[in-house]
C-alpha cells in the first residue's frame, strides 16, 4: 500500500494540512507549560519546597530551572521560533517531571487513579512534542515568517 512521504521528507516544505497541524500542536500545547511555569514564579518557595533540596538548598536551583523551561520553551513553541530545541527541551523535561510527579505505580491508592490519568495525558504530550521536535514549527510560524521570500522579501515562503 503506498504512503505519502511528502510530510516524511524534511527536505521539502510541509503542505497547508500539515502546517496547520502543527500550529494547533503548538497553541493547544504552549498554554499548559506557561500556566505551569507561572504557577512556579507565583508560588517560588512552596515549588522549591517539593523538590529535592528544599526551598533553602538545590531545590531553589531546580525550581529557577523547571520554570525557565517551562516559561521560555513554552513561548517558543506558542510562537514557532526555535521550536525544536524547544519541543526537545520540554520532551526530556516532560519525562522527568512525569518520573518524579506522577508515579503511579507508587502512588497511595487514594492517587492511583488521579496520577494514573496525569501520567497517561504526559504520554499523549510527549508524542505532540516529538512531532514537534521532529517536523518543526509549519509554514504558520515566527520562524517560517523570518525566512527571506520571493526578490529577498521576508515572508511565508
Amino acid at each position: 500500500m503506498p504512503t505519502s512521504t511528502r510530510f516524511a521528507d524534511m527536505g521539502k516544505p510541509a503542505g497547508p494540512f500539515e502546517s496547520w497541524a502543527l500550529l494547533l500542536a503548538r497553541v493547544a500545547i504552549a498554554p499548559l507549560f506557561l500556566y505551569s511555569g507561572t504557577g512556579k514564579v507565583l508560588a517560588f518557595a512552596a515549588t522549591a519546597g517539593r523538590l529535592p533540596g528544599g526551598a533553602d538548598g538545590f531545590g531553589t536551583v531546580l525550581a529557577a530551572g523547571a520554570l525557565s523551561v517551562e516559561i521560555g520553551c513554552g513561548m517558543a513553541l506558542l510562537l514557532g521560533l526555535f521550536a525544536r530545541p524547544a519541543a526537545l527541551i520540554l520532551f526530556l523535561f516532560t519525562i522527568a517531571a512525569t518520573l518524579m510527579f506522577h508515579n503511579f505505580w507508587a502512588a497511595p491508592e487514594a492517587q492511583i487513579v488521579t496520577q494514573t490519568i496525569n501520567f497517561l495525558k504526559n504520554l499523549g504530550l510527549l508524542g505532540a512534542l516529538a512531532l514537534i521536535a521532529t517536523y518543526g514549527p509549519g509554514a504558520y510560524s515566527a520562524q517560517a515568517a523570518m525566512k527571506t521570500g520571493p526578490k529577498g522579501v521576508p515572508g511565508l515562503s
